[in-house]
C-alpha cells in the first residue's frame, strides 16, 4: 500500500486563535465540528470562513522580493507564524494559503482534498500553477479557494455543471463547467470562468480535475513558481486584498497592487488609485491599503533588485 503525506491539522488553540485573527463571528456558531454539524449548518460555517479569510489574509508574493533569502516557505508552521502568530498582515501566493486553509479546515472536521490546477492564459490551459480546495459536505463536493486574487472564487462553489453564482455582494458572476474528456478512459475536468456583467463574454480562469495532491506534490509546484525565470511572480510585486463591505456582510470588491500601481475594484468598475514613484512610497502603501507592515531587514532586501521601485 502507497502512502502519501497527508494534510496536517492545527491545535484547537490555534484555531481559536486564528479565528480570533481573522474576526470570525464565534459567539454565533460557538464551538463548531463538522463532523457533528448539519450538512446546512457546515456551509454557512464554511462561507463565513472563507469570506473573513480572504478579507483579512491577502494573496501576496512579498517573500520572493522582500526577504534575504528569496523562497517560499509551504509549511504549516511556518505559515501559521507568518500569518497569524507575526500578526503583520501577511499572507502568500497560492499555495502557501490554500494549504495554510486547507489546514484550518480539517482542523475543523471537513473531509476534502487538496489538488492542482491550470491557469488559462492566452486561451488555453498551463502548467501546474495554482492549488484549489475540494471539500465534501454530505454528497455535495465544492470548490474552496482562497488563493487566486481578483477574480478568483469568492464562496464554497458547488461543482454543479453550467450553476452561475454572484461574485460576492456585486453584479459580476462566476460558474464552474464540467468538460468530458476526448478518451473514454480519462477524467474530465471542471473549468472554473468570471465575468464582470451579464453582458460579458465568459473568461476562462483556471481548470482543475478531482485527482488529490499532497504536501510534496505542492512542494514541487511551488519550487517551479518561485524560482522559474518565466514566472510572473518572480520579476513582480503582487498583492491582493478583498474588500468585506460590513452593510451587506460580503465582499463587494479588491484592491490590488501590481508592481507600481494600486487599483480598486468595486461590483464591475476598477479605478487606479496611486502610481507609486518609489520604494518609500510604496512601503506606506502596503500598510495603507493591505495592512502589511515590513520590517526594515524586509524593506531593505528589495534594494539593488530587479523589482526595486525607482
Amino acid at each position: 500500500m502507497v502512502e502519501h503525506q497527508e494534510i496536517a491539522t492545527y491545535s484547537d488553540e490555534q484555531i481559536d486563535r486564528y479565528l480570533s485573527f481573522i474576526s470570525f463571528p464565534t459567539s454565533k456558531y460557538g464551538k463548531f465540528s463538522a463532523k457533528t454539524a448539519t450538512s446546512e449548518e457546515a456551509l454557512e460555517y464554511l462561507t463565513t470562513l472563507q469570506k473573513q479569510q480572504l478579507s483579512t489574509i491577502p494573496f501576496e508574493n512579498l517573500d520572493l522580493h522582500y526577504s534575504t533569502h528569496r523562497t517560499i516557505s509551504i509549511d504549516k508552521d511556518d505559515m501559521y507564524e507568518k500569518i497569524v502568530t507575526a500578526n503583520r498582515g501577511r499572507g502568500g501566493y497560492c499555495m502557501q494559503v490554500n494549504l495554510f486553509f486547507a489546514t484550518v479546515m480539517k482542523s475543523l472536521g471537513f473531509e476534502l482534498i487538496a489538488t492542482g490546477g491550470r491557469v488559462h492564459i492566452d486561451g488555453g490551459p498551463g502548467e501546474w500553477s495554482h492549488q484549489v480546495n475540494l471539500v465534501q459536505i454530505n454528497e455535495t463536493i465544492y470548490l474552496v479557494d482562497v488563493g487566486f486574487a481578483n477574480p478568483g472564487s469568492l464562496n464554497p462553489l458547488p461543482l454543479r455543471d453550467g450553476l452561475i453564482t454572484n461574485w460576492g455582494a456585486t453584479d459580476s458572476q462566476c460558474r464552474l463547467i464540467y468538460q468530458a474528456s476526448k478518451m473514454s478512459f480519462a477524467p474530465g475536468l471542471w473549468i472554473y470562468q468570471h465575468r464582470e456583467t451579464e453582458s460579458h463574454d465568459w473568461l476562462t480562469v483556471y481548470s482543475f480535475g478531482l485527482t488529490p495532491f499532497y504536501p510534496n506534490d505542492f512542494q514541487a509546484m511551488s519550487f517551479a513558481v518561485s524560482n522559474r525565470k518565466t514566472s510572473f511572480f518572480t520579476h513582480k510585486v503582487v498583492v491582493t486584498k478583498f474588500i468585506l463591505d460590513p452593510e451587506v456582510n460580503h465582499i463587494t470588491g479588491c484592491y490590488t497592487l501590481f508592481e507600481r500601481t494600486i487599483k480598486k475594484r468595486l461590483g464591475d468598475k476598477t479605478e487606479v488609485l496611486v502610481e507609486l514613484k518609489n520604494e518609500k512610497e510604496r512601503i506606506v502603501a502596503l500598510e495603507k491599503y493591505f495592512g502589511i507592515k515590513l520590517t526594515e531587514k524586509e524593506q531593505n532586501a528589495i534594494k539593488g533588485t530587479m523589482t526595486d521601485l525607482k
